[in-house]
């Protein structure tokens, strides 16, 4: 368990630096699994955006935790803007305000 332990530690430092090397502040280490068939390590990247923390993408390492691959960081851009784009906002307003302006709202 402890063994299991160190390497979570160190792919966590690995992934932190990379991400703050290559892709920038704003990206951050997701969920971290072992893909058994594979044998390879699968890290989520995940982007802080003004309207919540969204899936950007993904780096593998192997068993060595050598990287062997990483989403481009203009793919993960694009599945940030993608995302954003269909996510919906959430606005406060009067009756009828919205309609005024033209935007169809959906009341929750």
């Amino acid at each position: 368990m402890a063994r299991r332990k160190n390497v979570y530690e160190k792919i966590s430092q690995l992934i932190d630096q990379y991400l703050l090397k290559n892709i920038g502040e704003l990206a951050a280490r997701g969920t971290t699994r072992f893909d058994q068939e594979r044998q390879r390590w699968i890290v989520t990247v995940m982007c802080e955006t003004p309207r919540g923390i969204l899936p950007a993408g993904k780096i593998e390492l192997d068993e060595n935790l050598d990287l062997i691959n990483a989403t481009p960081r203009a793919d993960m851009t694009r599945a940030v803007e993608e995302q954003l784009r269909r996510l919906p906002y959430l606005v406060y307003a009067e009756e009828g305000e919205l309609q005024a302006k033209g935007i169809e709202p959906v009341t929750v």
